[in-house]
């Protein structure tokens, strides 16, 4: 190896040591893997101990120092290993260059930092956290703040393990991949481990919101059973009240096996996140609001969100010190992907909060904007009006709001008057006028589709009403009588995404005349999950209808309204958002809780007006005053006649998750007479939920029956073949002998258990050489039982040191040539590996070169001590590839289940060489084969976003035997 030059600083000589070893050792991920000095030798960079040993080897030559045995142990990072190279010259270890931290929990970056700040190309949102949590650990991804004396962090590294130990949690829940994964979670840490939880479980996340009162439980489970039985979900993480009811729920979705809460998953975390999705593959399933329908399922992949996210940071221009603040929920695109993911993507400090907090206490948004320097923080509409009615003077004592640029408006109308009177109201605590951005956006294109240019005011149209009305026409009108309609300007579209108007007959509109609204670009979905005929009626062409209506002035977007709300009367086009907000100005009447619409259409009497107002007033002579004030009202601003209004108590009038007027639906039960009718108590509603699937539960218990009585009857027959095969085992005084008594055991389990053995290639095993290394994958406790019903021949198992301390399984270890290996440290494992090699003549050992195992599918990188040991030894390695296993009875789970399991014996793979290059490539040979024949993930092919540190060309040497120099 090449001695350190002048030009080159030890962080570089060691970070080029590092990716050499790591070429040597693992061509495949070495083109990948980021490395950095504090880059992790197992976790990240897949270095196992006899992999060490050859990493200290090349340090001491290429630094010319002789390093302590104990660093094989205790070196975690290459960091750790550079200091021990200074400590060996007699020079001070180098400072870490990690950046301080403010009073956030945040990195404090220079302005060179920020300035040559770029977001590596990220495939997968999983990868992003994953970089994230390597580059900079302790860095805080969020605050949750739950009061005023109760804000938790959440660092990337604490995210990142948790969402492994959530990943394990499901597979242990019998998850397969791509399946997907209902979340009904309120606002919490435990959201963020269970959604990137599934997304490292290669699942797909589908968010729910959780049910808000106990009066709308029957309704509320019968919509959510609806979406997941679209999304055909499989597990369920909510909460332990929503748990209570799992008996429920599932006999509504039968697809819905497990029903869980976060502390159920909680365990030991997986070994490697299983990420074999691609860019183009779903990311998760956003469901629509259903404001004018029932809940459809958008289709987002990775690539989708990712340029959603870059189009927007490239319209906002999004800086490293820009700090997000949301209350949004985060089952709602603007609350899941606006705030949360794209501050993942770009690693921003994201502050959140539960949107009831909000919607008791306003005033913990604004105060969370001046406490932690919030610069981007949305709402809807509804938001802006909350904080204007409830927030006093005293209230907002001190408060700065200086800080926030961009205060996004979207996901619902905005109102020209609410822009105005909020930013007059806030200005002297610091609010700017050109803070205040209405945006438009929608699921199927991820969130957002247009932004107004920054730094300006918002644009508001004056157009004629009458006009308007008649003809679709927008006029400008800047007279200041009533019969002036107020628009406020969405703006733009966001780069790379184009938007247009079209008429009833396909054509596209002119510049200020209405029609409906189609989108097309890179954010777009590709469909409705699991309906066709939903997917077809949002395409038209490489165009996608969006369901809304506007026009196009300047280039930017006005909205009118939604084509299935508007109303026509009398040849005059009629919005439900102008009636409802004019109707809203009246006292007594509960803001965002009118509702306008058409009935009685195809009947004798013709198409009606309906108005309907929730009021918290009882007084009947209040309530007869608000029916004729709104029917007045509405005359007086609109030049609209309503012909009947409606007034009925709070909760009255049905919306969606996101607080979106289900107007449909409030029409339907106008019709039926059933807008204020009497809550059932909870008992009577899980009554009548019950009732419904009372079939569904019965063979839901039946199938849990048949599961234990399985289980139970495998432990049974695995103790009776245990007794015999220890007592023949001890009987037999010969080796070969004893392992028949084995293998008979073995099969005899497999037969008693209804296990049937597929075996392909078996015809390689009666003529296998004495001499050799068999190598197989390992998921499952039941793989060394597969092995010894397959090996006609005996086999030394190469087993974890830890068995030894039962005294049963020490001596049937030792009757059958079992080897033992002491994993609690690298030194031990080392020798351990050298004392095998050394005896390995005339042997057939059996190797489980993943050492280890979790409920995840897949293989994992394989430990170096089989393969150095033939190397050595110069004796052919046999991979086989176990299939089946892991169902039979997965990680951390004792339960037994039914089905085959399928072995496929590979070819015999000579070594080149007693070198640690022969070694390596034996590894990657065995492990490429028996990927191949278990057709399962490979679980270290996931695509890295950083480019790799190349080795030098002039440096092609190798190391010899590792093990003579340990």
């Amino acid at each position: 190896m090449n001695e350190p030059t002048d030009h080159d600083s030890p962080q570089d000589n060691i970070l080029e040591v590092v990716a050499q070893t790591l070429h040597q050792g693992d061509t495949s991920r070495a083109e990948t893997a980021a490395i950095s000095l504090d880059s992790h030798l197992d976790s990240d960079l897949g270095f196992d101990s006899l992999t060490r040993a050859e990493l200290l080897v090349n340090a001491e030559r290429r630094f010319g120092v002789q390093l302590p045995e104990a660093l094989l142990n205790n070196a975690q990072t290459p960091r750790d290993i550079l200091d021990a190279v200074a400590t060996a010259r007699g020079e001070q270890p180098a400072e870490p260059s990690i950046a301080r931290q403010d009073g956030t929990g945040a990195l404090a970056q220079t302005d060179a930092d920020r300035e040559h700040f770029t977001v590596p190309p990220f495939e997968t949102l999983q990868e992003a956290l994953q970089w994230h949590a390597r580059k900079h650990p302790q860095r805080t991804y969020l605050h949750w703040v739950i009061s005023d004396n109760d804000v938790r962090a959440l660092s990337f590294e604490d995210l990142h393990n948790g969402s492994l130990r959530v990943a394990n949690g499901l597979f242990r829940h019998d998850l397969e991949e791509r399946n997907t994964v209902a979340l009904m979670l309120p606002t919490s840490h435990d959201y963020f481990y269970g959604f990137f939880g599934a997304l490292y479980a290669n699942a797909i996340p589908v968010p729910l919101y959780p049910p808000a009162r106990e009066a709308q439980l029957e309704e509320h489970l019968r919509r959510q059973a609806a979406i997941l039985n679209n999304a055909q979900a499989r597990v369920m993480i909510t909460v332990p009240e929503a748990k209570r009811l799992a008996t429920v729920i599932k006999a509504l979705v039968p697809s819905l096996e497990h029903v869980v809460t976060p502390e159920d998953l909680w365990g030991n975390p997986l070994m490697y996140p299983v990420a074999n999705a691609g860019g183009n593959e779903i990311a998760f399933l956003q469901y629509t609001s259903g404001s004018t329908g029932n809940p459809k399922g958008v289709q987002l992949s990775h690539a989708n969100l990712f340029a959603n996210i870059g189009a927007c940071t490239e319209v906002l221009e999004v800086g490293q010190d820009d700090v997000f603040v949301s209350w949004l929920p985060l089952y709602h695109d603007m609350g899941l992907i606006g705030t949360c993911l794209s501050s993942l993507w770009l690693g921003l400090h994201l502050v959140v909060m539960s949107p009831l907090l909000f919607l008791t206490r306003p005033r913990y948004w604004l105060w969370a904007i001046h406490h932690f320097g919030g610069t981007l923080s949305p709402s809807p509409n509804f938001g802006y009006e909350l904080c204007l009615h409830r927030l006093t003077d005293e209230d907002m004592e001190g408060l700065d709001l200086s800080s926030w640029r961009v205060a996004f408006n979207g996901a619902e109308a905005v109102s020209a008057d609410t822009v105005e009177r909020f930013t007059r109201r806030f200005a002297p605590w610091g609010f700017r006028p050109e803070t205040m951005a209405p945006v438009y956006g929608l699921a199927e294109n991820c969130v957002a589709l247009t932004f107004p240019e920054t730094s300006r005011k918002p644009v508001i149209d004056r157009i004629d009403r009458a006009r308007f009305q008649e003809d679709g026409e927008a006029i400008p009108n800047d007279a200041d009588h009533e019969t002036v309609l107020r628009l406020v300007s969405c703006g733009k579209p966001i780069p790379h995404h184009a938007i247009r108007i079209i008429d009833g007959n396909g054509r596209e509109c002119a510049e200020r005349h209405e029609g409906s609204l189609q989108f097309t670009g890179p954010s777009a979905t590709r469909g409705y999950y699991r309906n066709p005929e939903k997917t077809a009626e949002l395409f038209d062409g490489e165009w996608l209808n969006t369901g809304d209506r506007g026009y196009i002035a300047n280039g930017e977007l006005f909205l009118t309204g939604r084509n299935k709300d508007l109303i026509v009367r009398a040849g005059r086009n009629l919005y439900p958002g102008e009636i409802e907000e004019a109707a809203a100005t009246l006292e007594h009447v509960r803001r965002g809780c009118v509702a306008a619409f058409a009935t009685g259409m195809g009947e004798s009497t013709g198409e009606r007006l309906v108005v309907v107002a929730e009021t918290r007033s009882t007084d009947q002579t209040i309530r007869q005053q608000l029916k004729h004030d709104i029917t007045q009202i509405t005359r007086d601003r609109l030049g609209i006649d309503v012909d009947e209004v409606v007034i009925v108590k709070p909760h009255s009038i049905p919306k969606t998750s996101s607080g979106k007027l289900r107007r449909n639906d409030c029409r339907l039960r106008y019709e039926r007479g059933e807008l204020e009718r009497k809550a059932l108590p909870v008992w009577r509603q899980l009554v009548r939920l019950a009732r419904t699937g009372w079939r569904q539960e019965g063979v839901l218990a039946w199938r849990e029956i048949r599961r234990h009585l399985y289980s139970g009857w495998a432990w049974f027959a695995f103790g009776l073949t245990g007794l015999l095969t220890l007592v023949g085992v001890n009987l037999m005084p010969r080796r070969t002998w004893r392992w028949q008594v084995v293998h008979f055991c073995a099969r005899a389990l497999g037969w008693l258990t209804g296990t049937r053995l597929v075996v392909r290639g078996g015809e390689k095993l009666k003529p296998l050489p004495e001499g050799c290394v068999v190598v197989a994958n390992h998921a499952s406790y039941v793989d060394a039982i597969v092995i010894a019903a397959l090996m006609p021949v005996p086999v030394s198992f190469v087993a974890k040191a830890e068995l030894q301390r039962f005294a049963i399984l020490r001596r049937l270890l030792r009757l059958i040539d079992a080897e033992a290996v002491d994993r609690s440290t690298d030194q031990s494992s080392v020798r351990a590996s050298r004392r095998i090699a050394e005896r390995a003549h005339g042997r057939r050992l059996m190797y489980f070169a993943e050492g280890s195992f979790d409920a995840a599918p897949g293989i994992q990188p394989f430990h170096m001590g089989a393969f150095m040991t033939a190397a050595v030894a110069h004796q052919p390695v046999l991979p086989i590839a176990l299939n089946g296993t892991q169902k039979k009875m997965p990680a951390d789970r004792w339960n037994p289940r039914p089905g085959p399991v399928e072995v496929v014996v590979g070819e015999l793979i000579w070594p080149d060489g007693d070198d640690w290059a022969s070694a390596t490539q034996l590894r990657e040979q065995t492990r490429n084969a028996i990927v191949t024949m278990t057709g399962e993930p490979d679980r270290l092919a996931r695509p890295e976003s950083s480019q790799p540190l190349p080795a030098r060309d002039s440096d092609n040497s190798s190391s010899t035997d590792v093990e003579n120099r340990v």
